[in-house]
């Protein structure tokens, strides 16, 4: 893969300012929890399309899947970097702790698709590791048959998480970079280590090691960061080696429980987004 090619997915400051709006079933139950009626499929549609057209131009790119992310690709003036993930939730309720290849996402399939790039959640566990790096692995090369980056996004969820101190979780994150690295992502995407609650060095330090377990660029995600908490995790992240993000709810979450979803979007989710731009490069 060239850098040209993955470098489509910069913004002008030469980092990645990337929009996520891939959910899917974990959308639809933020969705329902602000709605009085069913939240259906052409919900979720019109959603992702809502937050494309209003935030994509503040983005270098833009993260969406094939189920319900269609017309918020057609819709993006952004790069579209299209899931290959098919997600599901081992407990009702859930985090994501289960993936596999959307088999349905082949390389004519990204290429009719308008896809810069393709994207795989894979969960990683202590007693799971050689499962992990074998989806990573069939993952890239699905993309390199696709001639297409391949964003990696790495996330640590073992059964017992709820049992683990910040120190078991970011010393986890370190080794997942490290395991995933071993199946050459051209992007690879990873938590923020302690959730972003400690202190900015000791942030940096961790991305610092996870800076020094791949081989290619990596940014960070928003999921289980608060929407407050974000802007700082990417400045220590950052510092330690990132080189941006690619985030979702911390910017448009709360557009979905909002009386004037647009509204929401147009204003704070805007004023996020350029926010975390910023904290890029202070």
């Amino acid at each position: 893969m060239t850098t040209t090619t993955l470098d489509r997915l910069r913004d002008h400051t030469g980092r990645f300012s990337m929009l996520a709006i891939d959910q899917r079933e974990s959308l639809r139950q933020m969705l329902t929890a602000g709605a009085s009626t069913p939240v259906g499929d052409a919900d979720l549609v019109a959603f992702k399309q809502l937050v494309v057209q209003t935030l994509a131009g503040h983005a270098s790119a833009v993260l969406v899947d094939r189920q319900y992310g269609g017309p918020a690709a057609a819709a993006s003036t952004r790069p579209v970097i299209l899931a290959a993930d098919l997600l599901s939730q081992s407990v009702p309720g859930g985090p994501v702790n289960v993936a596999e290849l959307d088999e349905d996402v082949t390389p004519e399939f990204a290429r009719e698709f308008g896809a810069a790039a393709l994207k795989m959640l894979v969960p990683w566990a202590p007693d799971g590791r050689d499962r992990a790096i074998d989806l990573s692995a069939r993952f890239m090369d699905l993309c390199r048959r696709a001639g297409l980056p391949g964003v990696v996004e790495g996330v640590v969820r073992p059964d017992d998480i709820a049992s683990w101190t910040d120190g078991d979780r970011n010393a986890a994150l370190v080794t997942a970079a490290r395991d995933f690295a071993t199946t050459a992502p051209d992007l690879y995407k990873a938590e923020v280590p302690s959730y972003g609650v400690e202190s900015p060095e000791e942030i940096s330090a961790v991305a610092r090691a996870i800076t020094g377990s791949v081989d290619c660029p990596w940014v960070v995600l928003s999921s289980g960061v608060t929407a407050a908490r974000f802007p700082d995790a990417v400045r220590a992240c950052v510092a330690g080696g990132a080189q941006g993000f690619l985030a979702g709810r911390a910017i448009w979450a709360d557009a979905t429980t909002s009386a004037d979803p647009r509204g929401f979007l147009e204003g704070e989710s805007t004023r996020r987004l350029r926010g975390l731009a910023a904290a890029e490069q202070a």
